[in-house]
């Protein structure tokens, strides 16, 4: 049993990051995570951008985004700590929105930013909750120890955040949050709709001015980010399953498996099963 498994939280290292993330092969995390820089360079890529993460920066994964790694520097120096929302929960943590927030901002941007002190104590503490999750020394309240060592973390992470946006959490424009309310609905709704008329009506805003607003603020058209996250999708069941074509197409929401490689083809230069050879060992 992982420590994902048995206490909601789990610290992986430079090498377990690298050995469980294929360069150029799309994956998507089973659970959110904080991902935090401490010497080197970590290249990744996610639907909307780019995005190079250099020494004290950290971003937040979601399991809604499909990630791709392009390059790790051999210096890289990281920490990251996956958990489970349940957990988050069951702490009563109320920092959910600032993340989201958060997670929201670094589509436009690299990575966030801290000071060196502020990933220094940080720092300190992932290590010793690593610590305490890696122990094989008999504990009778490890359990307790864990979610009093995690709850410490995600109130620094929250501090940290919400001195950032304190003042731009109320002040998100009215095109961010038009952006905002898509992203998160694209990330409902991609597999049973993939018509830009459909994320406008649903804020109640004209095709053309909703185009427009994504365009301005996120560089590219509605229909690139909607195709972007799908093909996303369809490179994930490619690379990491052994599904048929068939089954895939019915699970992105393709009315069937021509309709489905045709599309994947139109954005990819090449067919699904070229794709997939990729793969193969």
């Amino acid at each position: 049993m992982t420590a994902l498994e048995q206490f909601g939280v789990e610290i992986f290292t430079q090498e377990t990051i690298n050995q469980r993330i294929a360069t150029d092969k799309p994956f998507r995390p089973d659970n959110p995570a904080f991902l935090f820089i401490k010497s080197g360079t970590i290249k990744l890529r996610q639907h909307l951008s780019d995005l190079e993460l250099n020494a004290n920066t950290f971003i937040v994964t979601d399991p809604q985004t499909v990630y791709e790694l392009i390059s790790i520097s051999d210096n890289f120096q990281s920490r990251m700590v996956s958990y489970k929302r349940e957990f988050i929960s069951a702490l009563s943590l109320k920092f959910n929105r600032l993340i989201t927030y958060r997670y929201f901002r670094q589509q436009m941007n690299v990575g966030v930013p801290f000071s060196k002190d502020e990933l220094d104590v940080v720092w300190k503490s992932v290590n010793f909750l690593k610590y305490i999750l890696d122990s094989e020394t008999e504990m009778t309240y490890k359990k307790e120890i864990v979610e009093h060592l995690f709850s410490v973390f995600c109130y620094q992470m929250a501090g940290i955040i919400s001195k950032e946006d304190n003042s731009s959490m109320n002040q998100m424009s009215r095109q961010e949050e038009i952006v905002f309310i898509f992203l998160n609905d694209l990330a409902n709704h991609h597999l049973s709709n993939r018509n830009v008329e459909f994320y406008a009506e649903r804020q109640s805003i004209t095709t053309r001015h909703f185009s427009s607003v994504v365009k301005s603020i996120t560089g590219r058209s509605a229909s690139q980010i909607i195709a972007s996250i799908v093909i996303n999708e369809a490179k994930v069941y490619l690379n990491s399953s052994k599904m048929p074509i068939s089954e895939i197409s019915a699970v992105l929401g393709f009315s069937d498996q021509y309709s489905f490689s045709h599309f994947f083809k139109k954005h990819m230069e090449i067919s699904p099963n070229q794709y997939r050879a990729q793969f193969v060992k």
